[in-house]
């Protein structure tokens, strides 16, 4: 039986790469495989950056959380379990700005500091959107994006999948959500938007990942996020 645990109402920017496959099994725990998107939008792609704006997370009783507010980038594998067939996105790293998000729900987080600009300008029913969201390591280096794209029409979905965390594979936790997605660029669908698109990644945790071989495969642009989590209940035990 799954229980709601928290509900998350956010924009994301989703940018997925192609990268060594060695250096993101390295991020699994075993006996877990990387799971590179097999078709669509992001085919090949084996490593997720995800940059959030959360503009409210709630709890199971639509309470604010702690982190009622945050902004973060998620690193995210996807994998699947070779004995049970499960698949599942593995998070190993957050960079958040809210020190109440950490280590957070997946063990992984990590505090700095975060800029984010949005502009968008609108002609008739045309409009440029101009995002720039940068993190800021205490410990040295930063992990900035630079994006300008044309909006296009957004298509609205509702997905499910699992989520597990690389530091704690035994948590899991179900999204189910529903929201618009906008693909600016598609390698695989010869989709392509962007006017300017600029990463940089200089936290050394990071290096064998973008060692400048890593291959851009997809952006995707979520204006509308809403996320419902749920986790298996425990027989007897009280909702969190």
């Amino acid at each position: 039986m799954e229980q709601l645990l928290d509900l998350t109402i956010a924009t994301q920017t989703v940018l997925r790469f192609q990268v060594a496959s060695g250096a993101v099994q390295e991020r699994l725990p075993f006996p877990w495989q990387v799971a590179a998107a097999p078709a669509g939008a992001s085919k090949g792609a084996n490593l997720s950056l995800l940059f959030n704006d959360a503009l409210l997370n709630q709890d199971a009783e639509g309470n604010a959380s702690e982190d009622a507010t945050n902004r973060y980038i998620g690193f995210a594998v996807p994998a699947r379990h070779p004995e049970t067939g499960e698949e599942a996105g593995f998070n190993f790293r957050i960079l958040t700005a809210n020190p109440k998000g950490v280590p957070g729900k997946y063990k992984t987080g990590r505090v700095g500091g975060v800029v984010r600009e949005y502009y968008a300008k609108g002609n008739d029913l045309d409009a440029t959107v101009t995002e720039r969201f940068r993190f800021r390591d205490p410990g040295g280096g930063s992990v900035e994006l630079n994006l300008q794209y044309r909006r296009g029409i957004p298509e609205r979905v509702m997905t499910q999948g699992n989520v597990r965390s690389s530091v704690d594979p035994t948590i899991l936790r179900i999204y189910k959500v529903h929201q618009l997605i906008d693909v600016v660029r598609s390698i695989p669908q010869k989709i392509d938007r962007v006017l300017s698109y600029q990463l940089r990644v200089t936290v050394s945790e990071f290096a064998d990942l973008f060692d400048g071989k890593e291959e851009l495969v997809s952006v995707t642009v979520v204006p509308w996020y809403v996320r419902q989590v749920f986790g298996r209940a425990r027989v007897g035990s009280p909702a969190p």
